[in-house]
């Protein structure tokens, strides 16, 4: 090239106009939280004591029945398949 500088081809257009991206809507409250009593976070704490008996209960139960590993495996399948849906938003 002998020391000149190169030349670049110029931009091509875009081919398709940009979209404005849409304006964020303010979140609506949900009808059952408006509606929510003193009691409505009981279900939870219910849920919660189910899974701390079923854990005390069916854990040594597998164990008994089963052997330590299968227990083990089934325990942490149950409780990752539990949580995983309760907390699935």
């Amino acid at each position: 090239m002998s020391g000149q500088a190169r030349v670049r081809p110029p931009a091509k257009p875009p081919s398709k106009p940009r979209v404005p991206p849409r304006p964020a809507r303010a979140a609506a409250p949900r009808a059952a939280a408006a509606m929510a009593g003193p009691l409505a976070g009981w279900r939870r704490w219910r849920w919660v004591a189910v899974l701390v008996l079923s854990a005390l209960v069916g854990l040594p139960l597998a164990h008994a029945v089963f052997g330590e590993v299968v227990a083990l495996l089934g325990g942490t399948f149950l409780l990752g398949l539990l949580v995983g849906r309760w907390t699935a938003g």
